[in-house]
């Protein structure tokens, strides 16, 4: 087997990994996503296992933010595992930076513990619904809307120039990605609260999400404003398609212990992968 770095001379096979072992449509088996998530060093790498065919076995992919590199998309074929090949993948992410992780499954929760990686409180998730709705269940909330955002876009970030997704601006200097199809403007960076709201609000927006590290002092401002966290909202966090009473469940970890006030953005790790999530 051969272990090494992905470039863009894999994609024929990447592809071939990705349709086998992904849902359709997933982000990775579009191109232009592979290049946005893998294609630049300073912001991602791509990591694979070769069996003696040249077929891709193994996948490890790493986002760079943070100063940490976020291990997301691992996968190795049964056959090929208990042999120490995805020791082998971590290794090659590690030398770009100390490794964390986000939305890790089931089996990567196992792995995790068996590498005795340290795990924190989970992500939380802020929702506030439009105050003027009169009818405020999931029905009527997530649905399509039409907003015209055509003087606040914002394209100027590797995070809002991923592919599929429509960034914007806001007048408090928040940032935010409008998701029409489902009536949100999901929220990047959070600066006043209150400024933010009445914009979204007169823009025509039906909810407004977040997400963060529990220990984000934000939150305090967020709960005075009547935001509530998501398990007691109408919005839940699987919208495509939307998928009623799903709520976030997003476990945080890291290889080696992080300072006390680091907090997760929403560009860390793929937990941010809007449109698709």
């Amino acid at each position: 087997m051969i272990i090494r770095e992905a470039n863009s001379n894999d994609w024929e096979e990447l592809l071939v990994f990705y349709k086998r072992v992904y849902r359709i449509n997933h982000p990775l088996q579009n191109r232009k996503f592979w290049n946005w998530q893998y294609g630049d060093a300073k912001y991602g790498r791509s990591f694979i296992c070769l069996n003696d065919k040249g077929n891709i076995v193994g996948h490890v992919g790493a986002n760079f933010s943070g100063g940490l590199a976020w291990i997301i998309n691992v996968y190795l074929d049964v056959e090929c595992r208990g042999k120490g090949v995805l020791r082998q993948l971590y290794d090659l992410a590690r030398n770009y930076h100390p490794l964390a992780a986000t939305a890790a499954n089931k089996a990567g929760l196992g792995l995790y513990r068996n590498m005795r990686w340290i795990r924190y409180y989970d992500l939380v998730r802020y929702v506030k619904v439009n105050p003027n709705l009169t009818q405020k269940n999931y029905k009527n909330v997530c649905k399509s809307i039409k907003v015209d955002v055509s003087k606040i876009r914002k394209i100027d970030t590797h995070y809002f120039q991923q592919p599929t997704i429509k960034g914007v601006l806001l007048n408090d200097g928040s940032t935010a990605v409008s998701q029409e199809n489902v009536g949100g403007l999901r929220i990047v960076d959070l600066n006043n609260v209150i400024e933010l709201e009445k914009q979204a609000w007169s823009l025509g927006y039906l909810w407004v999400d977040f997400i963060t590290s529990w220990n984000d002092l934000k939150i305090k401002e967020l709960e005075k404003n009547n935001w509530l966290i998501d398990y007691k909202n109408v919005v839940p966090w699987r919208l495509n398609p939307v998928e009623k009473n799903y709520f976030c469940d997003i476990t945080f970890l890291s290889e080696k212990p992080l300072d006390n006030n680091f907090i997760v953005h929403r560009s860390h790790s793929d937990h941010g992968r809007i449109g698709s999530v």
